[in-house]
């Protein structure tokens, strides 16, 4: 009889408590995700954030949080994961009654692009593990991966030749922010422009100099076109990356930067011409509009953007192409261009296997090396 009474208990426990979790396993619960940054650099660290809040005193004891992201968010954490075209994780803990769990998932980004959490969705398990509850769960956790930078020497040297380039057409009014240096006093140099310090420690006036570089503007034109036929992908992200340092760079030089591009974005549109600005955060908004290529709108469509641009070229503005692309088409634009009295630079990303033959004065070659 004891016995009976005790499955009777049981019973009527499991149906109570299957009928308790149906009613209200989501009530008062909530479960969101969110990147610990809104932008990053390819090859930077960053977190994904899982915050679940159980405000009611039912425990929720086998908790499922799924959710799934690009691949290329290489996370350290890959327990309950598996990788296929996307990086899916099923996270699986308990969430006791008033409380709330936050977990950190730390990954580093490999790769430039706009990347969203997709198909979150939450599982939960009765207390006795015979009922199953789900739902999904809305994100919109993006984090936008600006491209890579890059160094080395020939970074350096790209931009000593773009600085040389701006000196030469500095404008008569110098930049009095921008201290370059002192040399001796001339009789046409203002008296406000003495270093009286400077002049008792020579023992003779000394004058102070200053740059220009307020006055500098250099017009990035990147297209996104190529001579190669193999790894286009890889060469087309080089010139991306080239592009966006040679921007940060110059900006940190105090130099104003613009920006135009054949590139395309998700929706296959043209995107807009970057306006020029010298202040350093105007480097995200050039990296923004980076990121956002997706495609190319091929040669024809940036050898008629530069035909258009000739045409109210401006003299003191240095413009410098990078094209992995350099055939006669668009090269004898620039022999035009140079002609008519503009500077002109150009930047050729090329494979080391295939070896780069010069053509032109101001064009010079940036080797990546050929993994195929």
């Amino acid at each position: 009889m004891k016995l009976l009474s005790g499955v009777i208990i049981l019973v009527a426990i499991y149906i109570f408590q299957k009928l308790l979790y149906r009613k209200n396993w989501d009530k008062e619960l909530s479960a969101t995700l969110s990147f610990s940054r809104s932008n990053m650099e390819c090859g930077e660290r960053a977190e994904l954030l899982e915050v679940i809040a159980n405000n009611k005193l039912l425990p929720l004891p086998v908790f499922h949080f799924k959710f799934s992201v690009d691949r290329s968010l290489v996370f350290d954490d890959k327990a309950n994961a598996s990788v296929t075209d996307r990086f899916h994780k099923n996270e699986v803990f308990s969430v006791m009654g008033h409380e709330k769990v936050t977990r950190r998932m730390a990954f580093q980004a490999e790769k430039r692009g706009i990347f969203q959490v997709e198909g979150a969705s939450i599982l939960v398990r009765d207390f006795f593990l015979t009922s199953t509850f789900a739902k999904k769960v809305t994100s919109d956790a993006s984090i936008m991966v600006f491209p890579g930078k890059l160094r080395g020497e020939a970074v350096n040297e790209c931009l000593t030749g773009v600085m040389g380039e701006l000196e030469s057409k500095r404008s008569i009014v110098e930049d009095m922010s921008f201290f370059r240096g002192i040399r001796e006093y001339r009789t046409t140099d203002s008296f406000r422009a003495i270093n009286w310090k400077a002049s008792a420690r020579e023992r003779e006036l000394m004058v102070n100099m200053f740059g220009w570089s307020m006055d500098s503007r250099v017009e990035l034109l990147l297209n996104l076109d190529t001579d190669v036929m193999v790894e286009v992908d890889r060469m087309l992200e080089t010139a991306i990356s080239l592009t966006s340092t040679i921007a940060r760079e110059l900006l940190e030089r105090r130099v104003s930067v613009s920006l135009l591009t054949n590139g395309l974005d998700g929706e296959g549109e043209r995107l807009p011409r970057v306006e020029a600005g010298a202040e350093i955060s105007h480097g995200i908004t050039i990296d923004e509009s980076l990121t956002r290529i997706v495609g190319s709108g091929k040669k024809d469509m940036f050898l008629t953007e530069v035909d258009e641009l000739w045409k109210t070229s401006r003299p003191e503005v240095v413009y410098l192409i990078v094209s992995p692309y350099q055939k006669p088409d668009l090269l004898d634009r620039m022999d035009k261009a140079r002609q008519a009295g503009n500077s002109i630079m150009m930047i050729v990303p090329y494979y080391n296997k295939f070896g780069y033959t010069h053509v032109r004065d101001y064009v010079k070659g940036w080797e990546v090396d050929f993994h195929g």
